[in-house]
């Protein structure tokens, strides 16, 4: 038994799905599916029931799942700390950061606060540049990027996460959508509104938009390419987004809106990194958080 079957199948269980636990972990089906069979031959016991519609843990399975948590967590931490202590204290001279998000109107100004911010609180030169799509777990496996910063836990099996605070949720929406006359909104005023979702972004973080369709919200969800952002807005769609009042005063066309209490949500701000490189962006993460936390969390 090794942590990456314990890994495969967590995954497997949570996704209901071979297929989707592979792409979330971005290794093939047949690498799952072996390790989770070599698995259940070690254990002499079946953890999964597989039909035509996907698959489902057996009641071994589902028990054998809810003890693994805890040994994930427990493995993630160890591993963590080994490289830390490794790396001799783990000293930047440099941090060269991504912000992995959706473009969205005003990222500019973010990312020019956060490496101003960051500069004056680490003593190091800091960039920060904005990585789309799959562009920023690339660009940390080529050593493009020393880090990441997303927006919900990225999950990936070579990722090391680290949660530096939160924000509440909130919607982003055109200056002169209908849901601007509304100090908040709930989830039942989205409903008759398209919401963006971006697949790949949505598929590799906990996301807001991930988190509400667990809670089988009834939204209209759309998938949204990223060059079509101002003319989705301005049509009247709406995007979910961290609920931090000054990206609605990045633009004059935008207006920002909290989520009503009863449908609010904690969503949280991480640095990622390569595991096995976490020592140095673990002092980082340390230092942010002894400081209060990036500037825009707040």
């Amino acid at each position: 038994m090794n942590i990456k079957q314990i890994v495969y199948l967590s995954k497997t269980v949570e996704r209901g799905s071979l297929s989707s636990a592979a792409k979330e972990l971005y290794v093939t089906v047949q690498a799952v599916s072996k390790a989770i069979a070599d698995l259940e031959r070690e254990l002499g016991q079946s953890l999964l029931v597989r039909g035509s519609r996907g698959v489902r843990a057996t009641p071994f399975g589902q028990a054998f799942y809810e003890k693994a948590q805890g040994v994930i967590t427990g493995f993630m931490e160890l591993e963590s700390f080994a490289a830390a202590y490794g790396e001799c204290g783990g000293v930047l001279s440099r941090l060269r950061l991504a912000l992995n998000t959706p473009a969205f109107p005003g990222n500019e100004l973010v990312r020019e606060n956060t490496v101003a911010f960051m500069k004056s609180q680490l003593g190091i030169d800091v960039t920060c540049d904005l990585a789309t799509g799959e562009a920023g777990y690339q660009g940390l496996v080529d050593g493009t990027f020393d880090a990441l910063v997303t927006v919900g836990a990225f999950n990936h099996a070579d990722i090391d996460c680290f949660p530096i605070g939160t924000v509440p949720a909130g919607v982003m929406m055109g200056s002169r959508h209908p849901l601007t006359a509304k100090d908040v909104v709930a989830l039942d005023d989205l409903a008759p509104y398209p919401i963006a979702r971006s697949s790949w972004f949505d598929r590799a973080n906990d996301t807001i938009v991930e988190n509400y369709r667990k809670r089988e919200a009834r939204l209209n969800f759309v998938e949204l390419s990223l060059d079509g952002v101002m003319k989705f807005l301005s049509e009247g769609g709406l995007i979910f987004t961290t609920g931090i009042p000054a990206l609605g005063r990045t633009s004059p066309l935008l207006t920002v809106r909290l989520m009503a209490s009863k449908d609010a949500m904690a969503v949280p701000i991480c640095i990622v990194c390569l595991k096995g490189h976490g020592a140095a962006t673990y002092s980082v993460v340390e230092k942010l958080r002894l400081s209060g936390g990036l500037p825009f969390l707040k």
